[in-house]
């Protein structure tokens, strides 16, 4: 997902509805918890994590709405756990090619 590095946080545009973000969140981080409103975390192998989810304009094809948010992602872990965390997440929710 990032060509140097992986960021300690990042903000994403995502198409999807809230739920089906929250059920990939949890197929990918079993360990997920919900700590607010539309946000999650946990800590997943040597790294603590943070995702919020912030409404976003939805896309119009016609007549058509689909629901957009914006996640902001904040993780706390050295460089190789980082790596290992985006890897997971784009597995799981990045698998629509936008």
């Amino acid at each position: 997902m990032f060509i140097s590095g992986a960021p300690p946080s990042a903000r994403l545009e995502m198409t999807l509805t809230r739920e089906e973000f929250a059920r990939q969140l949890q197929t990918a981080f079993g360990g997920m918890q919900r700590c607010g409103m539309d946000c999650f975390c946990g800590n997943d192998d040597g790294c603590t994590w943070r995702v919020r989810l912030l409404p976003a304009a939805p896309t119009r094809l016609g007549s058509l709405a689909l629901e957009r948010w914006t996640a902001e992602v904040a993780l706390h872990a050295a460089e190789p756990a980082r790596q290992r965390w985006w890897q997971r997440f784009t597995s799981h929710l990045q698998r629509g090619g936008g």
